[in-house]
């Protein structure tokens, strides 16, 4: 602090900064917050933000390409619709401040599309010309480093004792490396690769004992434990798109086939609808969820045809069925882990071969698709022993077919897609977009999806992680109640006409958020969320015969404020409350606060982000998801429970144009604990640390 008031009057001189981090946009931490809640994995988001990091370096010509915004969820298609009838009523925008003209474009919202537009004359396309791709691609390489301080059990257990060990002694060292390479031609020719190597995975397997060795076999190498890479073009002739390597498909409302990451529910009420994007190459880490082979979209006069073939090899835990003499897979672990015997053994068990195609057409206001894919594993599926999943799929064949519909009238738009799978499941959404009046806009969604149903490849709108026997409807809606205020929000009613994982019978739940924005000016805006949320768990106590359960409420308080005190400094605050109740047992509550500053000079090369937060809650029921900024590609979304205190530094130095230098320091110190964790993860004392150095060379 001393150091920004000495170079404050320097810096107050200078011209204007772009005070916009694309790391930092509270459109998408809301909504990896929301994803972080609904999974225990240690998710990349890479995939998701690659387009915001194109983007924001070449912004959409809102004259030619506006429905490129769809895809970075930052307008809904009413707001498209209102835009593209503005430009054909008026002719091309002169500006991008023409925006305010337009319905639906509020000061909110216009302050979040900013740094990812232009405004230019629409020009002719050129042909591809083979000598200006290498000459005006660009290429990025990521090189990063990152491992804790302290050292948790799975560290301590000499690496030649693992034998004795095999579930808790971490064979590799502590150290985490990371290497991705990527290059980009105007989004059309793309190529890449990513390297990981986790804490505790292997490194080098010459460094491990020969029994070791002869256990795991070739589950170890001399090179990072994780390999992924791509070729990718788009938008050459008829080809829409072509991918060979490890890539992603992303069709319909993600009910048939979705296999990447994808959004829900969040205080963007209104962007409950997904926007397929069609053939993606995989950037992530993550490990398990993705295809390998190639994937071709042809496309021509509205008519797209898709074909893709995929053999992949994903981890599993294989037992030998005594009954029939047969090996099957109990389940399919997607953390990516490979750091203990027992978990390289699991690693790559199973191979998944895909195979399918999708057809589509569209037509102005419409457009109508069906998918349909097969499903081969190399060792079939279990049948569960636990009751809830008594319906799930077992067996090694599985075939998945869909048809999806988007219908775009003036001021309403229908979308929707149904599904089934050979199991004898079927399963359903639809919804639609209102924009009754430049006053107030909402949404109608309907999810159904039955016991029967099963697909591996997808991921739509639901409450769980699991899609078996769930029904909800959904109500969302934006609300421009004056100059620079709006309220967004939405009502979800939602049941489970089977059981469930701690849950032992049929229930029901709601979910209600209300979120108030205001918008002050360019530098301060704040909002105050509540949010309320009601289900049902299995009753700990005594009961006879038929499972009772117990209402489990949890009502979310938050206040949000940031204020930009000058051109190259911002401030950012969150105070947020929680109240979790589960009947017949003791409640919990909670809070976490948290002060940002945001460091921006506009001539000299380092930005620094800091943060000091203070949690405390009762336990774990009462926990905190926030994101935290972090180098770019890595990701931090922690849950914050019990008493203490986390602080992290974020620097990022320009050294000159082709290359950032990204230093990150976090620490976490309990109050009311000695230990961390647990098991093989259990660090003796009350303190976490964490360091990050990344290199980022752009050419």
């Amino acid at each position: 602090m001393v150091l920004l008031l000495v170079l404050c009057p320097f810096f107050s001189l200078a011209q204007k900064n772009d005070t916009v981090n694309v790391n930092n946009l509270e459109l998408i931490t809301d909504r990896m917050e929301r994803i972080a809640q609904n999974t225990d994995l240690n998710l990349d988001y890479s995939d998701l933000l690659d387009d915001f990091v194109y983007y924001y370096h070449n912004p959409v010509n809102l004259n030619s390409q506006p429905e490129k915004l769809l895809d970075l969820y930052l307008i809904n298609q009413m707001q498209l619709n209102n835009l593209k009838a503005y430009i054909r009523k008026n002719g091309q925008l002169g500006s991008v401040y023409e925006l305010r003209y337009i319905p639906g474009f509020d000061r909110e919202t216009i302050n979040i599309v900013l740094p990812f537009v232009t405004v230019k004359p629409v020009q002719k396309s050129h042909s591809l010309k083979p000598k200006n791709i290498f000459k005006y691609g660009k290429h990025q390489l990521v090189a990063r480093y990152n491992q804790y301080f302290e050292k948790p059990a799975g560290f301590l257990i000499p690496v030649d004792s693992a034998l004795d060990y095999p579930g808790s002694a971490y064979l590799g060292n502590m150290q985490a490396w990371y290497l991705r390479y990527g290059f980009n031609y105007k989004n059309k020719i793309r190529f890449g690769f990513t390297f990981d190597k986790d804490a505790g995975e292997v490194f080098l397997k010459s460094k491990l004992n020969d029994s070791i060795n002869t256990l795991v076999g070739n589950k170890t190498s001399n090179l990072f434990d994780f390999f992924s890479g791509y070729v990718y073009v788009a938008d050459m002739g008829i080809v829409k798109a072509l991918v060979l390597g490890d890539y992603h498909l992303e069709f319909g409302q993600g009910l048939t086939l979705w296999s990447g990451l994808a959004f829900g529910k969040s205080a963007e009420a209104l962007n409950i609808k997904r926007y397929g994007r069609g053939i993606r190459p995989n950037t992530s880490r993550n490990e398990n969820r993705f295809f390998r082979g190639a994937a071709l979209t042809l496309e021509w006069k509205g008519l797209a045809l898709t074909g893709f073939y995929s053999r992949n090899k994903v981890d599993a835990s294989i037992n030998l069925n005594p009954v029939i003499n047969i090996e099957e897979a109990g389940s399919l672990p997607e953390t990516g882990l490979h750091r203990t015997i027992n978990e390289l053994l699991k690693k790559d068990e199973m191979t998944i071969t895909n195979a399918g195609g999708r057809i589509s057409y569209a037509y102005k206001i419409f457009q109508l698709g069906a998918t349909a894919f097969e499903t081969r594993l190399s060792t079939p599926l279990a049948m569960q022993e636990n009751l809830y999943k008594i319906f799930n799929f077992s067996g090694n064949q599985l075939m998945n077919y869909g048809a999806d519909l988007n219908l775009n009238l003036n001021k309403v738009s229908f979308f929707g897609e149904a599904s089934y799978a050979s199991t004898g499941g079927w399963a359903g959404v639809g919804g639609m977009n209102a924009f009754l009046s430049d006053r107030f806009v909402f949404t109608l969604f309907y999810h159904n999806y039955s016991k029967k149903y099963f697909n591996l490849f997808n991921n739509p709108v639901a409450e769980t992680s699991s899609l078996i026997a769930e029904q909800g409807i959904y109500f969302g809606f934006k609300a421009l109640v004056y100059k620079g205020v709006n309220i967004t929000g939405y009502l979800d009613y939602f049941n489970f006409p089977w059981l469930k994982y701690r849950t032992d019978s049929p229930s029901v739940g709601r979910d209600y958020l209300m979120q108030i924005n205001y918008t002050a000016s360019r530098n301060l805006n704040l909002y105050f969320r509540f949010r309320y949320l009601f289900k049902q768990e299995n009753y700990k106590g005594d009961y006879d015969y038929t499972a009772r359960l117990a209402d489990v409420t949890r009502n979310e308080f938050r206040f949000f404020i940031s204020y930009q005190v000058f051109d190259f400094l911002i401030f950012k605050n969150r105070l947020e409350y929680v109240f979790y109740n589960k009947q017949f047992e003791q409640a919990e509550n909670g809070y976490l606060l948290y002060q940002d500053i945001l460091y921006r000079p506009a001539h000299f090369p380092l930005d620094i982000t800091f943060r000091y937060a203070l949690f405390s809650t009762d336990g774990y029921n009462s926990r905190i998801y926030t994101y935290e900024n972090d180098v770019l590609y890595a990701f931090s979304v922690p849950a914050y429970f019990d008493n203490g205190q986390r602080v992290y530094l974020l620097l990022r130095y320009r050294a000159f144009k082709q290359l950032d230098i990204w230093f990150r320091l976090a620490r976490t110190v309990f109050f009311d604990r000695k230990t961390i964790g647990s098991g093989s993860d259990e660090i003796n004392g009350n303190a976490k640390t964490e360091v990050k150095i990344q290199l980022v060379v752009r050419l």
